[in-house]
């Protein structure tokens, strides 16, 4: 009974380190996902944006 109970506290201390281990994998893979999802959108901001301002620039010398 005694190394049943060893046992038992020794697996769930390695579920432990090996869910700690697994969600910090977890967070990291998800974490470059949604980076690199809004470098994505804001780089289509800033392209909006230069384009907005191109715009403005070449309409500058008609503007009576």
């Amino acid at each position: 009974m005694l190394g049943f109970l060893i046992a038992l506290v020794i697996g769930f201390w390695l579920l432990k380190v090996f869910f700690k281990i697994g969600f910090k994998l977890l967070g990291l893979i998800f974490t470059v996902i949604i980076g690199l999802f809004l470098i994505r959108v804001f780089l289509w901001l800033g392209v909006a944006i230069l384009a907005i301002g191109g715009i403005a620039l070449l309409a500058l010398p008609f503007q009576n």
